[in-house]
């Protein structure tokens, strides 16, 4: 293996060359806690490495390089924490890897006891994060002051309830999954907090603090397990809005939100137009266009008989 030139070892130095990693063989997930570091022999390295991921100083290390979609990688820094590293077959660091992996492997069965401790000790506190939809409110009807505002779990129930009402015989989506992804999709809200777009928030912004706090949930406090795999999995999928089934729990999310203005408008004896306003022309799905079709009917006759 070539070996990077002599690296400043400084504390604030080394940072912007390391990066926490997944790393992908032969089509599987195997470790989350693999640093990318510059190769090289200088002990001072070895040893701030160490103090950065809190291993004692005697315990032996292995730092490897390794290829980032089949091209070599000479400078780490293009690594950001959580990419994905897939290692191809023939490359000139998969020996490396293998090695790499029977190690976690050997590793991970010597543990297995500590590991399940920590693994419901993970779970838990993930449960606990959740726990912040049930207390945190919707921002949109608390700019209007709507009180008391609907949470954010409230309306992912209601969502769920929706996708549990799809007849996969018309809909043309797999039921179950449209489901799961209406539970999951808000679940960075719980670390994030409802964002609206009239917060000063960019989009790229949002999704990037979105996108941590999934890496977060599932990795750290999950532990990147296959369940943890399959949360992140539906997340990434609703957000990049591609297939049938995130397009039509999009159309959920939106018909959720205009069905509670109404409700508000109700209860609370005020106009939410501007819910209304913004989501017209803009559902997809013939089964939620009829939904969309009958509320503004109800809404019509409400506003009609009105004193």
């Amino acid at each position: 293996m070539d070996s990077f030139p002599a690296t400043d070892i400084g504390g604030s130095l080394l940072e912007p060359y390391t990066a926490v990693v997944n790393l992908q063989y032969k089509g599987a997930v195997y470790d989350t806690s693999i640093r990318i570091l510059p190769q090289t022999d200088t002990k001072g390295l070895y040893l701030a490495a160490k103090v950065m991921a809190n291993i004692p100083e005697s315990t032996p290390v292995s730092l490897i390089r390794l290829d980032h979609r089949g091209e070599y990688v000479t400078n780490p820094r293009v690594l950001n924490d959580g990419e994905l590293l897939e290692i191809l077959e023939g490359s000139v660091e998969e020996s490396n890897v293998v090695a790499r992996i029977a190690e976690l492997q050997s590793k991970a069965g010597k543990s297995a006891s500590s590991n399940t401790t920590h693994s419901v000790r993970g779970t838990l506190q993930f449960l606990h994060t959740v726990e912040k939809l049930k207390r945190t409110k919707r921002t949109g009807w608390l700019n209007h002051q709507i009180k008391p505002a609907e949470s954010i779990a409230d309306h992912m129930y209601r969502m769920s309830i929706m996708a549990l009402l799809i007849d996969e015989k018309t809909a043309g989506v797999d039921k179950n999954r449209c489901i799961k992804m209406a539970i999951v999709h808000d679940l960075a809200e719980s670390l994030v907090g409802d964002i609206t777009p009239y917060d000063g928030v960019t989009v790229e912004d949002k999704h990037t603090r979105e996108k941590n706090a999934m890496h977060h949930l599932c990795h750290e406090l999950l532990g990147w397990t296959e369940q943890a795999q399959e949360i992140e999995e539906l997340w990434h999928e609703y957000e990049a809005a591609a297939t049938p089934e995130a397009l039509l729990v999009k159309d959920f999310d939106k018909f959720e939100m205009i069905v509670q203005a109404l409700e508000y408008e109700k209860s609370e004896n005020t106009t939410l137009e501007s819910f209304f306003a913004g989501t017209r022309g803009k559902f997809k799905h013939p089964m939620v266009t009829a939904w969309v079709n009958e509320l503004e009917a109800e809404r019509a006759e409400s506003r009609a008989i009105k004193p």
